[in-house]
């Protein structure tokens, strides 16, 4: 198995996104880290009408199912506009609080437009 590098800063995880910033439709990208912050697992999900419906327990469970101890999301905004909506804000908080109940960080959650970056939690 090749080594993969550790996910490790706000810089390695805006690289492992950068190409949804240029998607024509809203995407997801969920990055599933092990302790020692590697990747255990990615999933990207596509949305329509210009939004993406992803569920919470979705996402705890691919957290559990990789053994992950993090999670980075990701998504882009393909307006171009990459400030987070309330929507964006709200979900994050319920995401942060549903992975926390099983043990796992939510480390940041990523608004990619273009080349711009908004990040919605302090990377830990």
């Amino acid at each position: 198995m090749p080594d993969i590098s550790p996910l490790t800063d706000l810089a390695a995880a805006v690289a492992l996104f950068r190409t949804l910033g240029f998607a024509r439709r809203e995407v997801v990208g969920l990055a599933y880290l092990g302790p020692e912050r590697r990747i255990l697992g990615l999933r990207h999900v596509a949305g329509r009408g210009g939004r993406v419906d992803l569920a919470i327990r979705g996402v705890v469970g691919d957290a559990l199912a990789f053994g992950a101890t993090a999670v980075v999301m990701a998504h882009n905004h393909p307006s171009g506009d990459p400030r987070p909506s309330e929507r964006d804000l709200a979900f994050t908080r319920a995401l942060a609080r549903g992975l926390a109940m099983v043990e796992v960080e939510l480390l940041d959650h990523l608004v990619i437009a273009g080349e711009s970056v908004t990040n919605l939690r302090t990377w830990g």
